[in-house]
């Protein structure tokens, strides 16, 4: 998948570990994005009685996924009003 530039990293989620290959710029960001979602599963366990490491998983990733939606329509919703500045801008010259 990925070409010589890629690295093989063990990363642990849930006190089991895991193997994941990704170019070696994004090994840093792949660790920290495993060590912020070991974190929140452990607290969604901790914090809502869950006990299955399968189900903290999908509320975890749920919640993520709901977070960048939420983040995505932010972003579009500033797109527009940029847009619509421009918009403003370009009508006034």
């Amino acid at each position: 998948m990925f070409a010589e530039d890629s690295k093989g990293i063990s990363i642990q989620i849930m006190g089991k570990q895991h193997q994941f290959t990704c170019s070696n710029e994004d090994v840093d960001d792949l660790k920290q994005a495993a060590r912020k979602l070991a974190v929140m599963c452990d607290d969604i366990k901790k914090n809502t009685g869950v006990a299955s490491s399968e189900r903290a998983l999908l509320v975890a990733s749920l919640n993520l996924s709901y977070s960048l939606l939420m983040a995505n329509n932010k972003i579009e919703h500033y797109q527009h009003g940029q847009d619509a500045l421009i918009s403003t801008l370009k009508d006034a010259l």
